[in-house]
């Protein structure tokens, strides 16, 4: 008999681009912030949760781009002395 290979099927992971706005606030004192709201199957995809949310965001002037990452938890705070 010959075996069969078994095949595992792999859900292609595919970019996507969204055209989002950004918010303005300005406080009492008339300092402005900014926000962007970021597509929660985005964040879930990334692992990030209310129990593990913090990331590492870059922007590059050069380029424009703004990049977000999960922050790595390999290390453990205590290692960093925090």
């Amino acid at each position: 008999m010959e075996q069969k290979k078994k095949r595992t099927l792999k859900k292609e992971i595919v970019k996507e681009t969204r055209v989002l706005n950004v918010m303005f606030t300005v406080d009492g004192r008339g300092s402005t912030s900014t926000k962007i709201s970021i597509p929660s199957t985005w964040i879930a995809h990334m692992g990030i949760n209310p129990n593990d949310r913090e990331t590492e965001v870059t922007y590059s002037p050069r380029t424009k781009k703004i990049t977000i990452r999960k922050k790595s938890s390999n290390v453990s705070d205590e290692e960093v002395g925090e």
